[in-house]
């Protein structure tokens, strides 16, 4: 079983925008407005995402309530704490994503499209203003049909009525209409979340632009939004593999993904991101920790024995030796202390 996280859970996407609403605002004038007098504080990555969750899932509702710009003021509050998180440990934080299984696909969606368009930016030599736009449009760029998502499309298992596929085609456009009522004027921030779903070969939506028409922040986006669209569960199937994942992008270069970016993304990740559950030719079942000496060999971290023993420490492990090359990705494990055993694999932040 993979880490559980303690955001806040809902049935109900206007209930719960509500029910937030009261408790939102007292967030925003105690714990989350960043103040200079308070102590630094070192968690866990996993506790680092857990905190940016929560905030984002409040940025949204009061987004969807009540759109000021003191709600944008906490979006780019956040997308700098997701630059100053980057700089400080990227390798944990995609694990800590990657690991991620909470039911509440969109907030985390957007958080991991963040961390990636983060690192991605950084690759590619784009200034860090621009960078910080692009990360604002990564945890706003589905706002436009954030009900929908919420409460429906995570679950359902049937194909898309009608009417979910117009309120898909368009939510763009209402995207950008419920960021410029609050005050958005970003032409970065506003262009990425009105293209992110354009195609290189002109077969995207809404305005069905051509390669040239397309910039680069736009097509960061796409990309990370195809790979952690397919990293995640949904309702009508499970979270696939990254082999898998890395595979379909290679397909869809040149049509959705700019190649030029594809590349970027495998050198970053590797064949076996950060996060990824794996099998050892010796029987062990091991997450990958980070990047080894060669891209197909990672450093792993060995959890479960090959007789099904919950060991006590995580036990790091060099895939480029015989007996600990892996040989699949598999599914978490069950394992009665794993999010213990895993904080203790990624350097803690400081916030």
């Amino acid at each position: 079983m993979a880490p559980t996280y303690s955001w806040i859970q809902s049935t109900d996407s206007t209930n719960r925008a509500q029910s937030r609403f009261g408790r939102t605002l007292i967030d925003m004038s105690i714990t989350d407005r960043p103040t200079t007098s308070r102590a630094k504080e070192a968690v866990s990555v996993f506790a680092w995402v857990d905190r940016q969750h929560q905030l984002l899932a409040e940025t949204h509702d009061l987004l969807l309530l009540r759109p000021d710009q003191k709600t944008i003021s906490r979006c780019r509050y956040l997308a700098h704490q997701i630059q100053k998180g980057c700089r400080q440990q990227p390798v944990g934080l995609l694990a800590a994503l990657q690991l991620n299984r909470n039911a509440q696909f969109q907030h985390v969606k957007e958080l991991y499209c963040g961390v990636l368009a983060e690192l991605i930016g950084v690759k590619c030599n784009l200034a860090p203003a621009s960078r910080l736009s692009m990360i604002c449009a990564a945890l706003t760029q589905d706002i436009g049909m954030l009900d929908l998502q919420d409460d429906r499309l995570d679950r359902q298992s049937l194909a898309l009525t009608e009417q979910q596929l117009r309120q898909i085609k368009k939510h763009p456009i209402d995207g950008i209409k419920i960021l410029a009522q609050a005050g958005v004027d970003d032409r970065i921030w506003l262009t990425i979340v009105e293209r992110h779903h354009e195609r290189l070969d002109g077969k995207g939506y809404p305005h069905r632009l051509d390669e040239e028409q397309i910039d680069m922040g736009t097509r960061i986006m796409t990309l990370v939004d195809n790979f952690v669209a397919m990293a995640r569960p949904r309702g009508d199937r499970p979270a696939m593999m990254p082999p898998k994942i890395l595979q379909q992008i290679f397909l869809k270069r040149g049509d959705q993904i700019d190649p030029r970016l594809a590349k970027v993304l495998i050198e970053l990740l590797g064949l076996k991101p950060p996060g990824c559950w794996v099998q050892l030719a010796n029987g062990e079942t091991a997450v990958v920790v980070r990047p080894g000496s060669h891209n197909a060999f990672p450093v792993v971290a060995s959890v479960v024995g090959p007789d099904g023993e919950h060991y006590e420490q995580a036990i790091e492990r060099d895939s480029s030796e015989r007996r600990f090359t892996i040989v699949d990705c598999v599914a978490a494990p069950f394992h009665f202390n794993l999010r213990q055993l895993l904080e203790q694999l990624w350097p803690r932040l400081e916030i």
